[in-house]
């Protein structure tokens, strides 16, 4: 592997690191804004998602749907079958319309261990060094 493979792969991490630090102050401050916190969840989830589809080398469409992501991570490793992401999927985008109800502050944190589970096993399986 190249070194700016390797890079290229770090920034994939970098970018969903920052999804999950925005969406544990989002669950922290007050107003709470929870509904945003959650999109922060399942970008996450998707960048880490596609960061070890890259590690792989396949290819995948432009795509915010982590149920098509997790199908092409699982037909490289099974662990990724075992997933479980709840609704996730819904606050890629239904989720920053009005007529979205907010999730309550249990299910906010919910996701968040979800996004933080995933960042856990696509680190244990991509190996930059």
């Amino acid at each position: 592997m190249t070194d700016d493979y390797r890079e290229y792969i770090g920034q994939w991490f970098e970018k969903a690191d920052h999804d999950i630090i925005a969406a544990k102050s989002l669950i922290e401050i007050r107003p709470l804004i929870l509904d945003v916190a959650c999109f922060h969840c399942q970008q996450a989830v998707e960048k880490y998602l596609k960061a070890f589809l890259v590690y792989k080398e396949v290819d995948f469409e432009k795509t915010h749907n982590i149920r098509l992501l997790q199908n092409k991570c699982a037909a490289m490793d099974a662990d990724f079958s075992q997933l479980d992401f709840k609704n996730l999927n819904t606050f890629a985008v239904d989720a920053r319309y009005p007529d979205f109800i907010s999730p309550s502050v249990e299910e906010a944190k919910e996701y968040l261990i979800i996004a933080e589970k995933i960042k856990e096993l696509v680190i244990s399986k991509v190996k930059l060094a």
